[in-house]
């Protein structure tokens, strides 16, 4: 399967600040869930769900700062 460029993004709006903020809120679940699960009882189960949250807060977030640098690169653009 090929990938696909992002689209560029037209303007900032609530959903992408909704995106943002769970992002930011995935990571810090992410690790207490690791550290939890590594200090009461190790199971693949509670490794696997907070190393899932970190992973996919990483990727909203990766996902925001591409869509943020390609509106940037697109207002300095002349339409």
């Amino acid at each position: 399967m090929r990938r696909r460029p992002l689209p560029v993004p037209e303007r900032f709006t609530a959903a992408d600040a909704l995106h943002i903020a769970l992002g930011l809120m995935m990571i810090p679940l992410g690790v207490v869930i690791l550290a939890r699960t590594l200090a009461i009882a190790v199971s693949a189960t509670g490794i696997l769900a907070g190393g899932a949250f970190v992973g996919f807060g990483v990727y909203r977030l990766w996902l925001a700062w591409n869509g943020y640098r390609l509106w940037r690169q697109s207002k300095g653009r002349v339409r």
